[in-house]
């Protein structure tokens, strides 16, 4: 996987920089902008696939695959809103103290906003290559375990049956809700860039990069420089919530008519 995801940088870097300087424009004046600023084909649907990367107590890195896919619509050529759904897995080691490594299995639903900086900032026609920056709000489900890193016994986990909804941390109060629940719950913020390029009149490939700030500093199942289990109420610290991202190539095919 990881080996096809530079296989595709290294072609969208060339097709980008072999693009022609000149790009005429849909409305007859080479160069010039078209003074209409809907899009032609405000619907989209997008696939991707790509690798995970985690940033925590234990981050030694194991990079993991991630797959996903969205819809969305633009609003004019600048902007867009869409929503995605993701699933994938991150991991992650550290030796020193912890002695663990984990894997955390997880899925995500996304509302973001896309600003296509190439269509806003550029003075002519953008052309094929468009560079977009996105944001948004997000819920992620995960459920994290670490074990040792000499006999791969399970030391802490997220879930069991005696896991409990808990609108805040358990330091603030205790979990109330059904027991039992197998994916635990958390609010995220992702941000993110992308490089898109049309390869044909509905079509495009994309290079994307995200980067997720989550609520909760337990998504490796260790919080802070602790070795209890991230369930118990004392578990959780002071230390920064965990963060992770991933690069991902996709696909997005538009379709729609523009209103007259």
């Amino acid at each position: 996987m990881r080996y096809i995801l530079l296989l595709t940088t290294c072609v969208l870097t060339g097709i980008t920089l072999a693009q022609p300087v000149r790009y005429r424009s849909p409305n007859g004046i080479s160069d010039k902008k078209n003074y209409n600023r809907r899009a032609v084909q405000p619907y989209f649907l997008e696939a991707r696939c790509g690798l995970t990367q985690f940033y925590g107590e234990l981050n030694a890195q194991a990079m993991h695959g991630i797959a996903g896919i969205g819809m969305g619509r633009s609003i004019n050529k600048q902007f867009a809103i869409q929503l995605d759904y993701n699933a994938g897995s991150i991991g992650g080691e550290k030796r020193a103290f912890f002695n663990s490594w984990f894997m955390n299995e997880y899925n995500t639903v996304e509302c973001l906003v896309k600003w296509d900086l190439s269509e806003q900032f550029w003075e002519k026609e953008p052309g094929l290559t468009h560079i977009s920056v996105l944001a948004g709000l997000g819920q992620i489900w995960f459920s994290a375990n670490a074990y040792d890193l000499g006999d791969n016994r399970l030391l802490r986990f997220t879930n069991s049956g005696q896991s409990a909804r808990n609108p805040l941390f358990l330091r603030w109060g205790p979990a109330k809700g059904p027991r039992g629940i197998k994916k635990t719950r958390e609010g995220m913020l992702p941000l993110g860039t992308s490089v898109s390029y049309a390869l044909l009149e509905k079509l495009k490939i994309a290079l994307e990069y995200r980067f997720y700030f989550v609520r909760t500093d337990k998504l490796d199942a260790t919080s802070g420089r602790r070795l209890i289990n991230p369930e118990e109420s004392e578990s959780y610290s002071d230390t920064p919530n965990d963060t992770f991202s991933f690069i991902a190539v996709s696909l997005q095919y538009h379709f729609g008519q523009k209103k007259k």
